[in-house]
């Protein structure tokens, strides 16, 4: 997770920036682990997103607001690859537009209006494809059921999305003593239900595996005294996999609040639910919890991982991950990242965040007759080596047209020097496999990238 300075105002966020640099690998496995969209991951936790051009997501949330209104919280975040990025005199700036109408029985009542700019100093940071902007804003609402189009638009190009979504906005405290717990890079909590909330929300509720404690903001209403709240966390099974009982002893009798750690050290990999239930309530409030490894792809689990790290990990490395568990597990997969990292002294690991990039755009690129992209020959080069210097594709054979059977790779500097890696489709149905002398001079160039002990 991305930690966010102090006393942020709620406005458009630009994270920042991180770089990249090489991989190393030994190729060989040939598993079936399925890259699974984030898109489409959010979608079906209820979330709003866009399309692959304008990978944004965005969400609602309910908070007590002035008097007897409920304030809706809308929460957005994109990367900067989804906007039109112009040069000017400061470095690199796009603009992007929010436009959240909101309905009842036909007629509008509120409505969120606002045009954002995002900065950036290099050009590099332009093509990001990471959550890098959070946007957020409010509305304050009279309880019931609502309405709500959503227009999200670059001002620079015709991309953009619009999604709609229906809300049910609750009466604090008559219908629900505790608001929606929020997952949140920052909250510093209010006293009064007057008073906007302090906070600067998760919008894809999504914590990478190894990175930052996350936080969980949660306010209970009407409470004259301290009260306890039980949060946990559950897996999609509903097996409690965490749970904590905290009292609520910030605040005044009309709002209390807590920013509770949650320890994710010991969490699996995948979709998680996280719930947070007062004194006395029939049903938890719940809000969905994601641990990946990378914002851009995602996996249903560890065992799956694996598979990708068979590329640049020896045989005891895998066996020791596998083999743990819990708190053990998180501990050596730090400590095997730790390792690779070409600039200890930096926030970032470069390598592990280029080896994800790769995986993630074999598995886009390389995909051939059902075959995970990551899997194929032409995926385990791109993977371990990078993109190549030049590529030639061609048809070899008497066969006249058609489409290309020989692919030619070309890397200028790599350990050894010069290296050409030739791919031949044998078949004829799209699968380009390595020549025999590719797949040599290919597996010796792997294992001089390997880190050493």
């Amino acid at each position: 997770m991305r930690r966010f300075p102090r006393a942020i105002p709620i406005a458009t966020l630009v994270i920042a920036a991180c770089g990249g640099h090489g991989s190393a690998g030994d190729p060989d496995p040939r598993g079936s682990a399925a890259i699974a969209s984030p898109l489409e991951v959010y979608q079906d936790l209820g979330m709003l997103a866009g399309p692959d051009d304008f990978a944004a997501v965005a969400r609602f949330a309910t908070l007590a607001g002035p008097a007897d209104s409920t304030y809706l919280l809308l929460s957005m975040s994109l990367p900067n690859s989804a906007v039109r990025f112009q040069r000017d005199q400061n470095g690199f700036a796009a603009q992007y537009h929010v436009n959240a109408v909101v309905l009842r029985d036909s007629a509008r009542v509120a409505q969120i209006d606002r045009s954002e700019t995002i900065r950036v100093g290099s050009f590099a940071e332009t093509n990001r494809t990471e959550e890098s902007v959070v946007f957020q804003d409010m509305t304050a609402l009279a309880p019931g059921h609502y309405l709500v189009r959503l227009q999200v638009k670059d001002e620079n190009s015709s991309r953009g999305f619009r999604a709609v979504d229906t809300i049910d906005v609750p009466a604090y405290p008559r219908d629900a003593r505790l608001g929606t717990p929020l997952l949140v890079y920052e909250g510093s909590g209010r006293d009064s239900s007057a008073q906007r909330p302090r906070v600067v929300i998760n919008p894809r509720n999504t914590v990478g595996y190894g990175g930052e404690t996350p936080h969980v903001y949660i306010e209970l209403y009407g409470a004259q005294q301290p009260e306890p709240v039980t949060v946990r966390i559950t897996d999609e099974a509903g097996a409690l996999l965490w749970n904590t009982r905290t009292t609520l002893t910030e605040g005044t009798t009309q709002v209390r609040h807590v920013l509770l750690d949650v320890p994710t050290a010991s969490l699996p990999i995948g979709r998680l639910w996280l719930e947070a239930a007062a004194p006395g309530a029939a049903q938890p409030l719940r809000t969905p919890l994601l641990i990946t490894i990378s914002d851009q792809w995602m996996v249903a689990n560890f065992s799956e991982v694996l598979q990708f790290l068979e590329y640049i990990a020896t045989t005891a490395e895998i066996d020791s991950l596998k083999n743990a568990t819990g708190i053990v597990r998180r501990e050596r997969w730090d400590a095997f990242w730790a390792k690779r990292d070409p600039l200890a002294a930096t926030p970032v690991n470069e390598f592990r965040e280029q080896f994800f990039e790769r995986v993630r755009i074999a598995a886009d690129q390389f995909v051939e007759g059902g075959r995970a992209g990551w899997a194929t020959d032409r995926g385990q080069g791109y993977i371990v080596l990078g993109p190549p210097d030049n590529t030639i594709e061609r048809r070899i054979g008497r066969e006249v047209g058609g489409n290309p059977n020989f692919a030619e790779w070309l890397y200028e500097s790599v350990p050894g020097g010069r290296l050409v890696l030739q791919f031949f489709d044998r078949t004829g149905f799209g699968r380009f496999e390595l020549t025999q002398s590719s797949q040599a001079a290919f597996r010796s160039v792997a294992m001089r990238l390997r880190p050493r002990n």
